[in-house]
């Protein structure tokens, strides 16, 4: 991995790189100095650049805040799409599906809005969306869930949005909530049918978050909805874990503090962007322009841009790039921008540059990195190359060790430790099995995504 870690550089040149990282952590360019409760923090791979020289390095935003009193929190308009498929009927999935609904419903206040809806073939609207008063009514409907039928995942979630739709507004959390344990078999059943619906919804300002249930879904489908829709995806194994999961999901739905969120970068002094990392955005001239549904207070939110930087004669100051950050405030429903600059020191001094990497940026461009190769890995095992894939998996997991011993900040990561862990169960010999792989390439697809409850998202 280390070879394609910083682009049109030697292997030994990134060697020195990862031993240097600890040495010295670049400055944090610029902070957000306003009333707003985000703070937006910019800073490169290295906060010296060597002066005279045209280099390829990384540019990392992050933006977070403190997370508010549960006392100040945004009202929720949440709708549950739950799976009553026949196959919810085997090792207690229902009754622990209808657990855990019921006490989501316990997390949710008077003025908080709830919907239920269920799905086999055909859908029900089990309970419209209301606000929750009458918890003992809601938690009696729940309960009359059995299963059923076939799967028809679309249809339940169309069903899902338009409860949402009924009381959508720019001062509430507006969320899906899905879980199922099937393969969409009734209706639209391909992974990008999903994909479209969650790019529609998120331009609504409405977010998915999804739950595989056991080891018979479509991981890319629920997935790959998570993802369009900026929400969170968890792969549950055992379905008594589920109640813990969705404590989780409603953690962080209750903890928003920022929704239908636009980042804007642009480049300054003829640097150009070459790619992202992690993320998808829209790259037009010196300008990157990202998505993303909503802000949780207590998480960062990480982007990170490969950007191609000329070369520049002068030693000194030099202004790189102007970020603006508009977001609607999840508790007023008013639109609030805040910006900042991002200023780096060019320098002749050759050491200088190397002693100034950044070790927090190291790491987050190596999870990112991590990702797309793990990700190239379960395309060789789809394609029947199970060997490559192994080695592919086994030669990521060696890398990122060899990481995490050099670069301190790195050391106690989760993002980076998850990576190594997510590399080496697939390369275990326990995964090599048809069976094995296909809980594997569930867990594969589960650290690609963001999940709920974490510190850090991509």
């Amino acid at each position: 991995m280390f070879k394609h870690f910083f682009r049109h550089r030697s292997e030994l040149r990134c060697r020195q790189l990862v031993a240097t990282a600890f040495l010295a952590v670049a400055p944090t360019m610029a902070l957000a100095t306003t009333t707003s409760p985000i703070e937006i923090k910019a800073e490169l791979e290295r906060g010296v650049l060597q002066a005279g020289e045209r280099q390829t390095t990384h540019l990392r935003i992050v933006i977070g805040a403190a997370r508010r009193p549960e006392s100040i929190r945004a009202p929720m308009n949440v709708a549950l799409v739950i799976d009553r498929s026949g196959s919810m009927s085997a090792y207690g999935r229902i009754d622990n599906a209808k657990r855990a609904a019921q006490l989501a419903v316990d997390r949710l206040g008077r003025d908080d809005i709830l919907s239920v809806v269920s799905y086999d073939d055909r859908v029900d609207v089990e309970v419209p969306a209301t606000k929750v008063i009458d918890r003992t009514a809601i938690k009696e409907r729940i309960d009359r869930l059995t299963p059923r039928g076939s799967t028809a995942i679309h249809a339940g979630l169309l069903a899902g949005a338009n409860e949402i739709r009924k009381f959508k507004s720019r001062d509430r959390v507006n969320r899906i909530i899905l879980l199922s344990d099937g393969l969409a078999n009734v209706g639209p059943s391909k992974p990008s049918d999903f994909i479209s619906l969650g790019r529609e919804l998120a331009s609504e300002g409405i977010t998915v978050s999804t739950i595989g249930l056991g080891t018979s879904y479509n991981e890319d489908l629920m997935a790959g909805l998570a993802r369009s829709a900026d929400g969170s995806h968890v792969f549950v194994q055992e379905s008594a874990d589920l109640a813990n999961f969705l404590t989780r999901e409603f953690d962080d739905a209750l903890g928003i503090i920022g929704q239908q969120v636009e980042i804007i970068i642009t480049l300054q002094g003829g640097i150009q962007p070459k790619r992202t990392l992690g993320r998808d955005a829209d790259i037009r001239g010196n300008r990157i322009v990202y998505k993303v549904g909503t802000l949780i207070g207590g998480t960062e939110q990480v982007l990170l841009a490969e950007v191609d930087v000329p070369a520049r004669e002068t030693r000194g100051q030099a202004r790189i790039a102007m970020i603006e950050v508009a977001y609607m405030d999840a508790t007023t429903g008013e639109r609030v921008t805040v910006s900042t600059t991002a200023d780096v020191r060019f320098d002749t001094d050759k050491q200088a540059s190397d002693r100034s990497v950044n070790p927090e940026v190291v790491r987050d461009v190596a999870t990112l990195l991590s990702r797309e190769a793990r990700q190239e890995a379960v395309k060789l095992r789809d394609a029947g190359r199970t060997t490559e894939a192994r080695q592919k998996f086994e030669q990521n997991a060696s890398d990122l060790r060899a990481l995490l011993s050099k670069v301190p900040a790195a050391a106690a990561y989760a993002p980076l430790q998850e990576e190594v862990k997510a590399s080496e169960q697939a390369a275990s010999a326990e995964a090599q099995s048809r069976d094995g792989w296909e809980k594997s390439r569930k867990e594969q697809r589960q650290y690609d995504s963001n999940r709920a409850g974490a510190t850090h998202r991509f």
